[in-house]
């Protein structure tokens, strides 16, 4: 059963990453919303605050936030190269294509059995399967 914990483990490499990638993703563009609004003047009735955000601090931000995701996705790719040569060497390929769909797909295994038109179960006895039977490089 270790090796299940282990593999999953591995298998899940990607899926964090582009969890990680989607939340920056999602930062910038608030930053993105926040630089439209300092570069145009609004007249508002609230009271300002007393510390000021500059529309170069926000590109500093915005180009901290595009880094980070630029070297995520580097490693995220050489992730995906990896976890798919592991799936595409599975014999069941009612396991491979589960695998594909729910760690780089990154869908739910409730999204793949709709898909598929296989049921929850079903899907999830082919996901510990698969995760059973990679052999992690």
């Amino acid at each position: 059963m270790n090796d299940f914990k282990t593999n999953k483990a591995y298998l899940f490499q990607y899926r964090k990453k582009m969890e990680k990638i989607q939340r920056l993703e999602d930062k910038l563009a608030q930053i993105d919303s926040d630089l439209i609004v300092l570069k145009s003047p609004a007249m508002s009735s609230e009271p300002k605050s007393s510390v000021k955000i500059t529309l170069t601090d926000k590109l500093i931000q915005r180009e901290e936030l595009e880094d980070k995701i630029n070297t995520l996705l580097k490693y995220a790719r050489q992730d995906r190269t990896d976890i798919t040569r592991c799936i595409d060497a599975l014999d069941n390929q009612k396991q491979a294509l589960v695998l594909d769909r729910y760690f780089i797909g990154l869908q739910s295994l409730e999204e793949i059995a709709d898909d598929v038109s296989y049921s929850c179960s079903y899907v999830t006895k082919l996901y510990i399967q698969g995760v059973q039977s990679i052999s992690v490089v």
